[in-house]
């Protein structure tokens, strides 16, 4: 797995996360949730959560929407705030649109945020990678203009088939194409470090990126 691992980061390192958008800045929220908002707001909006599942500090609550998409949350721990909101699309239609402007769960490729990006993302060293049964994730995150403290990370998602080709180091397997948008984080800076640790690797051209209307560029042959 660390072999695997150092393989496709590799592939990946050079390509993190580019967006460039146009048009005013808008609320940055995941189904109406806001970082801060204390946890009960929530309830008023996604109804009783589905479960609770803890990882050392991190205890998620978390919710399925009536889309299909899953919801995940986190406090700070004292304050009952909340610090990480995690959205992943639960497959359906009606789940694509995410709630980044002109992004779509399933069809938005790492290509397609390279293409519109003006500025290199980051990503947390402890959390550049993660695979599962049904597939490889990569994550991509950057702070956002205009919110102090405020982290957004794309998650991508590669398919099983095209990640046993990554495992054979097939070349036909293009990673910014096949990475395909399947989650959203929005995460306190202080508590994603303190979950993902601080060391980071960064883009040399690296800003904040604007949370604003996107502007569609076509994609090259």
């Amino acid at each position: 797995m660390r072999l695997f691992t150092s393989i496709v980061a590799r592939r990946v390192l050079p390509a993190f996360g580019f967006l460039a958008l146009t048009g005013g800045t808008q609320a940055q929220t995941l189904n109406g949730i806001r970082i801060g908002e204390e946890i009960t707001t929530a309830s008023r909006i996604a109804g009783k959560p589905i479960s609770k599942v803890a990882a050392g500090p991190h205890e998620e609550v978390r919710w399925r929407l009536s889309d299909g998409n899953k919801l995940a949350l986190a406090t700070e721990p004292g304050n009952g705030r909340i610090a990480y909101a995690e959205e992943t699309w639960g497959g359906r239609l009606d789940g694509k649109p995410a709630d980044f402007p002109g992004f779509t769960y399933g069809e938005t490729t790492l290509a397609d945020i390279r293409m519109h990006a003006e500025n290199n993302g980051f990503a947390f060293v402890e959390r550049l990678l993660d695979e599962r049964s049904d597939g490889l994730r990569l994550f991509n995150a950057y702070e956002v203009e205009g919110s102090p403290g405020l982290v957004v990370t794309f998650v991508t998602k590669i398919s099983t088939k095209d990640t046993q080709g990554l495992k054979g180091k097939q070349q036909n397997v293009d990673i910014n194409r096949a990475a395909k948008l399947d989650g959203i984080i929005l995460g306190d800076a202080r508590y994603l470090e303190s979950i993902w640790g601080q060391a980071k690797l960064k883009g040399k051209n690296y800003k904040p990126i604007r949370w604003a209307s996107a502007r569609k560029v076509a994609l090259k042959p």
